[in-house]
């Protein structure tokens, strides 16, 4: 659509099951979780074992719906295309929990994503979605500080969900 100029480049929009369905706003707690995570992420991505896309689409098999995740983590690929799988994605949930949590993970397990992670920010919470498969993922787990979590996939040290949360206010109001 951007394309053919029915949309602009900027539209905050992610198609979802043939909606085009709007990106909630980037709060500054929002940001500062994705900040964090990108410096947690980094060593991957030096080592040149990883490569980060930043809300950047990811092709799945549902021809209805291209995802926009915050965060993910592919296999190094020089390729010019959008990525059709990912080690880990992440989404970092303000004010988009439930279609973070309800629609999403069908479309990354479809696509045969290792885990997705949504940062629940007002909850001060962490979900884990692993163990993709045609039916959605077969594991879901909520973590809370002080936890440590370890992506089973992405070569990091662990996570200390407390440091990510770090002087997020519960609710972080939009800016």
């Amino acid at each position: 659509m951007v394309e053919l100029g029915i949309l602009p480049e900027d539209e905050p929009v992610e198609l979802l099951h043939g909606a085009l369905t709007e990106v909630s706003a980037k709060t500054p707690g929002h940001e500062a979780v994705k900040m964090r995570l990108h410096r947690w992420l980094a060593p991957a991505v030096v080592d040149g074992r990883c490569d980060l896309r930043l809300e950047s689409p990811l092709v799945v098999p549902d021809r209805t719906s291209l995802p926009e995740p915050d965060i993910a983590v592919i296999e190094r690929d020089d390729a010019i295309a959008h990525p059709r799988t990912a080690l880990l994605v992440i989404e970092v949930a303000v004010s988009s929990l439930k279609t973070d949590t309800r629609v999403k993970p069908a479309l990354y397990a479809a696509a045969g994503v290792g885990e997705l992670w949504v940062v629940d920010v007002p909850a001060q919470r962490l979900e884990v979605f692993a163990v993709p498969g045609p039916g959605g993922y077969a594991d879901h787990t909520v973590m809370t500080p002080p936890s440590l979590l370890t992506p089973r996939f992405v070569p990091v040290g662990p996570l200390d969900l407390a440091t990510l949360l770090a002087g997020l206010p519960a609710g972080d109001p939009p800016p």
